[in-house]
């Protein structure tokens, strides 16, 4: 009886879809409203109403901050849930340690010649991608993919040692945190959520501080996963 419901809702709700779907103008129309009226309407002033530097960064941060935020709640979502997995699976005592493979001494001089220059490079992607290609997502796999090599080259239980073990849970919900502090403060500030305050060196402060919280909180979100899966191996 259930699944025969259940069936039921799926089928009705899949035929209104198809229906509406059905409605649409075909993929490229030039008649279209989003090509008549909407686009040219963001394009002329998405910026400027925006309150950011161009247009690609007023719909990620203002105009869609809603999806952009669902995404960081996404990452975050996920790396709590890999590490309860983990954790609901840890044995009492592990029986023994999985064999350690030594690093080459290649790789290790070559991760640590050019962990600076990648940390750098992460850093400029993160701080200038509201105005260049790059920003906070980017920089944050590229910076998480760092913590990773060096965890590879001095062991992911000497990089545990030299992390802020107990501001690494705050350090990985940061950008959830700041894009929750931003939303409520543009709501206080103007009455509207994600809105960016005025003057515009505010407003772009504001940008460039969601940027980083993004990278940031990326980068020890990717980190984590490897360090979960790490631990998991050697259970």
């Amino acid at each position: 009886m259930r699944s025969g419901l259940a069936l039921l809702v799926v089928v009705l709700l899949a035929g209104l879809m198809m229906a509406g779907v059905s409605q649409l103008p075909p993929p490229g129309a030039p008649d279209s409203a989003v090509h008549g009226h909407v686009a040219a309407t963001y394009i002329d002033g998405g910026a400027e109403a925006g309150g950011a530097p161009n247009l690609v960064t007023a719909v990620l941060l203002n105009y869609r901050a809603f999806d952009t935020y669902g995404e960081v709640v996404v990452i975050f979502a996920a790396l709590i849930a890999v590490l309860a997995v983990g954790l609901a699976g840890r044995p009492i005592r592990s029986p023994r340690q999985a064999p350690t493979v030594p690093v080459s001494p290649v790789v290790d001089q070559v991760v640590r010649l050019l962990a600076p220059f990648i940390a750098l490079f992460a850093l400029f992607m993160i701080l200038e991608g509201h105005v260049l290609p790059g920003g906070g997502f980017q920089g944050g796999v590229v910076l998480g993919t760092l913590i990773i090599l060096l965890g590879l080259v001095l062991s992911p239980r000497r990089l545990r040692h030299l992390l802020p073990h107990k501001a690494v849970f705050w350090i990985r919900s940061a950008a959830v945190l700041t894009f929750a502090c931003t939303a409520l403060t543009g709501l206080a500030l103007t009455g509207w959520l994600f809105a960016l305050p005025e003057p515009h060196w505010l407003g772009e402060s504001v940008i460039v501080g969601l940027e980083l919280a993004i990278g940031i909180g990326s980068a020890f979100a990717v980190a984590g996963f490897f360090l979960s899966l790490e631990a998991d191996r050697h259970r």
